[in-house]
């Protein structure tokens, strides 16, 4: 449930001010109890139980003024101020947790075009994520009899600064230094027990984690009348670091969309995407990639659009994960998910959509914290 508003108003001739204001709630409830039969009678087994009752309020306002300065300059700033309230009741763990806290996030971007052909921009933003609700629930699930996943409730926010330096070339080509920087990073930390042999893997707030690097990108980039292709490639430096730990590494990502436009109104789409191997928290990710399809067809004057994709040809997208810590050495995990689709799918567009502005509304993004894996 959500409420949102928002003002824009032009000030002293020139100024662009944006003002708005949200508030927030989401309450996630949750009735799983398992029974054990002992001895005859029905024992409630609280460790493989998972009842909870979580409430979050969350109330945000902010401002920003932007500034044309002729033709080549270009300023925004901006603040934002949000407050959070959340309790929950673990009641399988017999924990109540209640949280309350304040953050302002400042924004700043400057631009410069000199000309048609070139621009320039540098920008710094600070965000929030809040942990999603699997994460802070203390409810155990097994990966195999001796390895399992849990909640925390104690895990607090992530907090992200992000600074960018970007150069546009003409219409398709552009470079970027990008500086990402990640206080309290929610990452799972390995636990042992050296007796039982028992492994887990506990959501905490890991320490810090940094992306220094540089991108480059093509868009809409027609090598042909029939071919046009979009591109982005990554290339970082990774850091991870905690208290007595310290990993880094060379990261690379990128993707691809090569886009065949043929006759008859028919439209072919090709698309890779990759990453090589990178440190996160104490683990250490292979490189994965995955490559998908589509076809689409005009139909009746390109009002509507008949479409046919297959994402994940090869059924690659995979993450193999090894750990190395003082209390788990090589440790090796794969996870595996159905992300092979096929999709088939109309859309029909009644009258004209051009000029439609659309804006985010209600608690789409509360919804999405929601979340069931790990």
């Amino acid at each position: 449930m959500s409420l949102r508003a928002d003002y824009e108003q032009v000030i002293f001739k020139s100024i662009k001010m944006e003002a708005g204001a949200k508030w927030a709630q989401s309450r996630t409830n949750n009735d799983l109890v398992r029974n054990d039969q002992i001895n005859g009678n029905w024992i409630v087994n609280n460790q493989l139980s998972s009842q909870v009752n979580y409430t979050e309020n969350s109330s945000a306002a902010y401002v920003s003024l932007a500034k044309q300065f002729g033709t080549d300059w270009s300023v925004k700033g901006g603040i934002r101020a949000e407050m959070t309230n959340s309790t929950g009741e673990w009641i399988s763990a017999d924990t109540v947790t209640t949280k309350s806290y304040l953050d302002v996030f400042p924004t700043a971007f400057v631009g410069y075009t000199p000309n048609k052909n070139l621009r320039f921009g540098l920008s710094y933003t600070m965000r929030i994520q809040r942990p999603s609700f699997f994460q802070l629930n203390p409810f155990r699930m097994y990966i195999d009899a001796n390895s399992s996943v849990e909640g925390n409730p104690n895990v607090n926010p992530q907090y992200n600064h992000q600074i960018s330096l970007s150069l546009g070339v003409k219409q398709h080509l552009s470079f970027a230094l990008h500086g990402q920087f990640l206080n309290n990073a929610i990452i799972q930390n390995a636990y042992f027990n050296s007796q039982t042999g028992e492994k887990k893997l506990i959501w905490d707030n890991f320490g810090k984690q940094s992306f220094m690097g540089g991108s480059v990108s093509l868009t809409e980039f027609p090598i042909t009348k029939w071919m046009i292709i979009n591109a982005n490639v990554f290339l970082a430096n990774v850091e991870n670091k905690t208290e007595g730990y310290n990993s880094s590494s060379i990261f690379s990502n990128g993707n691809i969309n090569t886009a065949f436009l043929l006759p008859k109104d028919y439209k072919v789409e090709l698309t890779g995407v990759f990453q090589s191997k990178i440190p996160y928290g104490y683990f250490t990710v292979d490189p994965t990639y995955e490559i998908s399809v589509g076809v689409k067809k005009g139909l009746f004057k390109n009002m509507g659009t008949l479409s046919l994709n297959v994402h994940d040809i090869f059924n690659s997208l995979k993450n193999n994960v090894s750990l190395n810590t003082d209390q788990l050495n090589a440790y090796y995990f794969t996870s595996l998910s159905r992300n092979r689709t096929i999709t088939l799918s109309f859309q029909y567009r009644f009258g004209q959509s051009k000029g439609m502005k659309m804006r985010k509304v209600g608690n789409a993004e509360e919804a999405s914290r929601v979340g069931n894996g790990n």
